[in-house]
């Protein structure tokens, strides 16, 4: 038991803390600071939260990063090749949503703008930019995934991963469609490296590709 908890318990302890903080936490304070500051508390506090509990582990995944994989050529090339094929993957998703399944395109884009216009734009790209891959990667790749020493478990905890990472983001059920793109090209990409920091990256890329399209009026 004692084993099992100095294994597990910090990785299960955010993945509580996550969904506690951001349902629990943002339905208190929500009705007093508006939905969209709420939203941004929410993901400071577990920022916060991501850097006390795994310090330790992110300093050495990010001395991995800047030691090793950002010397490499072929690192650079897998990550903006990897970034490519999802974002054509989400063009596509969306010209398919748009031409014959608009149910699939997703409320939460209409969130992000809604936090754009009321939280200053500096901040609110800061929350999707930086807070949210640093806090989801964290909860979703390394707490869920980890480094697992079988095949099977590794395949078993890579789907629990995706479906948890999209269901987060969705309001409606066929949203789920559309988030599968990116849960699962993150997920890959993390078991690939076996670097959370890398794809914190990733993460980090998609969503500014993202905040670039939205302000620019794209989506």
């Amino acid at each position: 038991m004692n084993s099992f908890i100095k294994k597990y318990g910090k990785r299960l302890g955010i993945i509580i803390l996550f969904y506690t903080i951001n349902f629990e936490l943002w339905e208190m304070i929500a009705p007093i600071i508006s939905g969209e500051w709420a939203s941004f508390v929410v993901y400071i506090l577990l920022f916060v939260i991501v850097l006390l509990f795994f310090r330790r582990e992110l300093r050495g995944a990010w001395h991995e990063i800047v030691t090793s994989k950002l010397k490499d050529k072929r690192f650079y090339m897998k990550w903006l090749i990897v970034l490519a094929i999802d974002l054509a993957l989400i063009m596509l998703v969306v010209w398919l949503a748009s031409t014959y399944w608009p149910a699939i395109m997703p409320a939460n884009n209409e969130n992000v703008k809604n936090q754009l216009n009321s939280v200053p734009v500096i901040l609110g790209v800061i929350q999707g930019c930086v807070f949210a891959p640093v806090i989801e990667e964290t909860v979703f790749r390394y707490s869920i995934i980890g480094v697992p020493e079988c095949k099977s478990k590794l395949l078993i905890l890579t789907m629990v991963s995706i479906v948890m990472f999209d269901c987060i983001h969705i309001v409606a059920p066929l949203e789920f469609f559309y988030y599968l793109v990116p849960a699962v090209v993150l997920t890959l990409f993390y078991n690939w490296n076996k670097n959370v920091v890398a794809s914190m990256l990733l993460h980090s890329s998609i969503n500014v590709v993202g905040y670039v399209a939205l302000l620019s009026g794209l989506l």
